[in-house]
């Protein structure tokens, strides 16, 4: 039985609900790196996702869009059954891309991987509010109940939830994301704390304000975007410099990650204090800019690990640190080391391995 990797029909359809330019968070840039690096590899890639149907291509990888929402796409599968015939696999993303994908592959018998880059559970609450979120929380578990070939998570703690809730299967992987480490230095000049992400509750963007505004001799840089802009605008510290990203959908994905890139390079210290994630792909990248992090994340970082909701450890976490060039040094010259793991080499090897592996079991 020959393999993916063996066999000349070598064509795999990625299924998310945006894709470059298009922009609203980490989970486009994954899909567009895992396209462009798998191309490398000499495998061809189209994606379906929604969007503006007049952009049929983006650095270099085909795309068909459907001018629907998000939301819609989850009864797209007719569209996905069209763009899959022809493939060996069918890779689909959480959240909304999974549903159609997963009913095309049963239409189709094709096999289907399922990558997760969002399992909050709980954290549905405190984003949505109690009722909404129950049913956010519910529709979550549904996507994640329903079955593919493999199950891919970013991070063994994300797993881990699955694992906990009942989730998880035999067939399930961890494959860490990569960034794109040639776009990250190490500036001489280490001149602020830096926030970046999606500025929502989740993200602990409140507590960062909180805390800037106890050590007013301390200058931050917050980047970010999304409906919670307008509240942030007009409770800033005077210390406090906000940069806001465009997210009307127009902006290009690997524009924001440059924009991060160029302010890691000059942050002494990340902060991060995330109420949940998946893997946190911004504190790969600031680390990869030789910052010391100071965050509630799961992954392995050189710095000052912190509780959620625990303003008083954040900032004294903060202060320290920054009373401390020498440490912050150390600390971000070990993490620059560390986030040399994360690359998209990698993670497609692994992706291709787990491929080939669901193709030799299911006769082509």
């Amino acid at each position: 039985m020959r393999t993916m990797t063996e066999t000349n029909m070598k064509r795999v359809l990625l299924v998310h609900e945006r894709f470059p330019p298009d922009f609203a968070g980490g989970g486009e840039y994954v899909a567009l790196k895992t396209a462009q690096t798998l191309k490398k590899k000499g495998i061809h890639v189209k994606v379906l996702t929604t969007g503006n149907p007049q952009i049929t291509e983006y650095e270099g990888i085909k795309t068909r869009r459907l001018p629907i929402s998000r939301y819609r796409f989850n009864f797209a599968w007719k569209e996905v059954i069209r763009d899959a015939r022809d493939v060996d696999i069918i890779h689909s993303f959480t959240y909304h891309g999974i549903l159609p994908a997963f009913i095309a592959a049963r239409r189709l018998q094709k096999p289907i991987v399922c990558e997760v880059l969002a399992l909050f559970d709980d954290a549905w609450y405190e984003m949505k509010g109690r009722r909404l979120g129950m049913v956010f929380r519910a529709f979550e578990r549904f996507l994640m109940w329903l079955p593919s070939n493999a199950k891919i998570y970013q991070s063994d703690f994300s797993r881990s939830l699955a694992q906990k809730l009942h989730l998880d299967r035999k067939n399930d992987y961890v494959i860490e994301p990569g960034i794109s480490l040639e776009d990250y230095r190490v500036d001489s000049e280490k001149s602020y704390v830096l926030f970046s992400g999606k500025l929502d509750v989740r993200k602990g963007i409140d507590y960062v304000l909180e805390s800037a505004g106890q050590l007013p001799d301390i200058p931050f840089m917050i980047l970010g975007w999304g409906p919670y802009c307008h509240k942030i605008k007009e409770r800033l510290p005077p210390n406090v410099v906000l940069n806001i990203v465009e997210s009307d959908e127009s902006s290009a994905t690997s524009d924001y990650h440059l924009q991060v890139a160029d302010l890691t390079a000059k942050a002494r210290i990340f902060v991060f204090p995330t109420r949940a994630e998946t893997f946190g792909l911004v504190v790969v990248e600031a680390m990869a800019s030789g910052c010391a992090i100071v965050s509630t994340s799961e992954l392995p970082f050189e710095g000052r690990r912190v509780v959620f909701g625990d303003q008083k450890g954040l900032t004294e976490a903060i202060r320290s640190l920054w009373n401390d060039p020498a440490a912050c040094a150390e600390f971000g010259e070990k993490n620059h080391k560390i986030a040399q793991n994360f690359n998209w080499e990698r993670h497609v090897r692994s992706l291709l391995k787990v491929y080939g592996e669901i193709i030799s079991s299911n006769p082509v």
